[in-house]
Formats: structure tokens, sequence, C-alpha cells
């Protein structure tokens, strides 16, 4: 790709008094070489040309790449070292530069930066605009504050592009937009700050999604607005986080902690407690007598009543044979991404699918009433299909029991399954999707274990929440290590008639 005139309507943005005194520089990882009489510049996009720039265009692209200037600046270097037909070439090259995100922004006091803008994502289009100094704005309830290595970085789902706070007067901006304020009163509030300054960074700050204009009654233009009303913050972020296109983060199967951190075994050590072998059921005979899939799938429902006569434990072995044993135990050798370290992973195969055949999901069932089984929370050991009894019934069973009722307020399970996740068993493999691979794992699994208690007969309903430091309590879990990611409740069906 080779700049010859700049995107329609974008030069205005460049030579807006709004952006003249922003600085400029190459953002961090990308470089310029010199590719014969030309200067190119790989990036994620592919790579872009400058054809035959001068001495004066070559300084300049040098300056940009190893300092921070403002584009007057630049200009000057251009008029220092070559002809002034030059000039217009460097807007172009540089507006080329802005529309991939190559270019920081930095606003500066007495010299010293304060802030940064950075693009994370390839739709960032920072376009500044002249702000009025007495309008206000607050800062946004996305926005976020974290540390990055050495770095304070500010970010918002909203945004393509993350801020660098630099120094006390960098990390005092989220603070001072606590409450709604303009440009001319953070000029009053920032220490050295000019009106310029002060509009530097409102740029910067908006530029990153962080700040909403305030409104007159007290609100905001984000309270206004009936699509991100309806977004928390948690969702929001969430969501953005762990999918690609707005963070600049690891991201997918990259095995970062392979011959660093061992990875966790695909079988999880058995708890202390009482085991108790299960029949294993004649899948032969499920294979015959099963309704078609096609009526299991028009008949599964939640059923939230129960019958009178309890689930059985031959039905209870039946119904996790048929959706969590562990068909085979395999090994593989994996390779981080990077190539700085490999590791054997153990792998097992399963009757529901799971990304990178992890299967950190684990099954609790806390037992109400069972025919043949003993109340209590008891652990399902897959590849020996058995039950390990942790605790007798007790307050802790008591108080699960009690918060799936509030859950689903009709019923009360003669079986609780609780999901749990053994979360390093995924996160040593991915980056970013980790815990979102975890939930679609809920997911699948939730719908297996309908269509088998629909085929058998059985009474299902997935839960949509559940306490997580209740159950870790009970089942001595540490909570950050392995922890409760789903309920369902299972049971018999209803006697006809009642």
């Amino acid at each position: 790709m080779t700049p010859e005139t700049p995107p329609k309507g974008t030069m205005n943005a460049l030579f807006s008094s709004a952006a003249r005194s922003l600085r400029l520089r190459l953002r961090e990882g990308l470089s310029f070489a010199d590719a014969g009489e030309d200067v190119a510049l790989s990036h994620l996009g592919g790579t872009l040309t400058f054809k035959r720039p001068g001495a004066g265009l070559r300084a300049a692209l040098s300056a940009l790449a190893e300092g921070s200037d403002t584009l007057d600046a630049l200009g000057d270097r251009v008029l220092a070292h070559g002809p002034s037909e030059d000039l217009p070439r460097l807007y172009l090259h540089v507006e080329k530069l802005r529309q991939i995100g190559a270019i920081e922004h930095t606003a500066a006091l007495d010299g010293a930066p304060v802030c940064t803008l950075t693009a994370v994502g390839r739709s960032h289009r920072f376009e500044p605009q002249e702000i009025d100094e007495d309008a206000d704005f607050v800062l946004s309830r996305f926005a976020w504050l974290r540390r990055d290595g050495a770095r304070l970085v500010l970010e918002s789902p909203l945004s393509h592009a993350r801020l660098t706070l630099h120094g006390s007067r960098g990390a005092a901006l989220p603070g001072l937009f606590a409450a709604p304020r303009s440009v001319r009163s953070l000029a009053a509030e920032l220490p050295g700050a000019t009106r310029q300054a002060a509009a530097d960074c409102v740029q910067l700050l908006a530029g990153a999604g962080a700040l909403t204009p305030a409104t007159p009654d007290g609100g905001t233009a984000e309270d206004a607005n009936p699509t991100l009303a309806q977004w928390s913050f948690a969702d929001l972020l969430f969501h953005t986080r762990s999918r690609f296109g707005r963070h600049a983060d690891r991201f997918g199967a990259n095995f970062r902690h392979a011959g660093k951190i061992p990875p966790q075994p695909a079988l999880r050590p058995l708890p202390r407690g009482e085991p108790n072998a299960l029949p294993r059921p004649d899948l032969e005979r499920a294979l015959r007598e099963d309704p078609p899939f096609a009526q299991v799938q028009e008949a599964r429902r939640s059923v939230y009543d129960y019958g009178e006569r309890p689930i059985t434990v031959a039905q209870l072995a039946e119904f996790l044979y048929r959706v969590a044993r562990v068909r085979r135990l395999d090994a593989m050798d994996v390779h981080a991404v990077d190539g700085s370290g490999h590791a054997r992973m153990e792998v097992t195969s399963r009757p529901y699918p799971a990304g990178g055949k992890c299967y950190e999901i684990e099954l609790y069932p806390l037992i109400d009433r069972c025919e043949g089984l003993d109340a209590g929370l008891y652990f399902y050991d897959p590849l020996e299909h058995r039950l390990v009894r942790i605790r007798p019934r007790d307050a802790h069973c008591e108080a699960l029991l009690a918060y799936a009722r509030v859950a689903a307020p009709r019923g009360r399970p003669q079986i609780l399954i609780v999901l749990s996740a053994r979360f390093q068993r995924v996160s040593w493999k991915y980056d970013a999707i980790a815990y979102a691979a975890t939930l679609k794992h809920v997911g699948v699994l939730y719908q297996t274990m309908y269509l088998a208690a629909t085929a058998m007969g059985l009474a299902p309903c997935a839960l949509g929440s559940g306490d997580a430091d209740l159950f870790a309590a009970a089942a001595g879990t540490d909570y950050l290590v392995e922890g409760s990611v789903g309920e369902f409740m299972l049971g018999s069906l209803p006697e006809a008639g009642s």
C-alpha cells in the first residue's frame, strides 16, 4: 500500500488546532525499514511503503520513530533538510499512519508527558475535535485503571485505544474527572496546566473512551443511551476482553506457561472421603430403547416439580455415565508459541465437547433424596465411575440447597449437581479466552445433561447462578483454583395427574 492521497475528510482533523499541540510518535513495537530507495513499515494489516522520500522526509520519519514531536516540529525538520514541496507529503504520510493506528498521541505539561493514547485495535480512529472549554465531562462508568508492567493505563471497552498515564499528574486525571469537570476547571486543578494542555488531556481521555459528556440534570450521555444503559461494566468488559479486536494482550492458545509451570493433570486428585462404586449402565440397551434424537430435542423442558418417589442410584449412575465419564485418557506434546518452553499435557475424551480437550469441569452431586444413596455432598470420579462422599448432609449442604430453591422457587431438587471448574487447567493453555471457554463448556454440558435426562425420563433444570464461596467452603476447594461455575437440578418426574 502506497500513500498517495489521504482518506477523504481526514485532513481537517490533521490540521485542526485541536491536534497541533499533541506530540506524535510511532507506536511502540513498530519501526521503519529501508526498502531500497523506499521506506517501509510492517504492521498488523500489511506493509505501508513510502516511495523515495528525500532527506527532509527521512529526517522527519526518523524523528517520528525515535522521539515525540508535534506535527509542526516534524514539518520544521522537513524544511531544514529538503524542499518545501516535501511538506505536503509529510502530512499525507502522517495521516496515513494515523489511519492505521500506527501513531501515538501524547499530551505534555512543561515538556513532560502526561498521557499517551495508543491504538490497540485495527478499527481505532482518533479524530481530534474542537472542545468547548466550559463543557463538562465526567469519567465513563466503563473506564478502568490498571497497572501494565511499570505503566499505569486507563482503558474502556468502548474504545479501540488505551491511555498510558505518566507521572503524578497523569495518574491524577481519572480522579479529577470522578465529578463533572471542564477544560477550564481542569487547567485550574492540574498543576502547571495551561488551557491548551488541559484540552489536550481531555482530547486523549475522550479518545480512549474514558470520558462522557455530563448533562445538566446530573446524568451523563451514557445514561441517556438506551444501549449502553443495559450493559453492566463487568459484562461489557468481559465481552471485549474475551474477544479479539479491542485489546492488544496475548490471545488464544499460546501455551506461554509451558516449561515454566507444570500443567494440571487431566484428572483431579480424588478428595478424601468414602468411595461408592456405581453400576455401569448398558449403553447398548440405551441405543436400542432411547427415543429418537429429534423427539428428545422437542421434549426437552426445564422441570421444577418432582415425583413422590425419588430418583434411584442406578438412574443417577446412568446419567453421570452418559454425560461426563472419561472415555479415553491420553497425552500430547505442546509448545509455547514464542518458543520459550514445551511440556506434555494430559487430555481426555468425554461424551461432550471441550476446547483443547481440557475438560476442566468437575461434577459434585449434592444428594437431598436418592434411593440407595445417603444424603450429602459427593464428587464424581469420571474415570472409575464412582462417587466419593465428601461430607454428610450438614449446614453447608443445606445452604447450597437453599440457594437452589431461591434460584428456582418452585423446586426442591432431589439432587443438585454443582459444576466446578479447575481454572488453571484452561488458563495454562489459553490467554484472554480461558474463562469464556469455561462458560461455553458449562453451556455445552448443560445441553448434554438436558438431553440425557430427557431421554431417560428424568426431570432436569439448569440454574442461572450459584454461590461460589459457599461451594468452596462445602467442597474444601481454593476459590481461585477450583470454583463453582454452574448448577443443575435433577430428580424423578412427577407422577401422571399430580
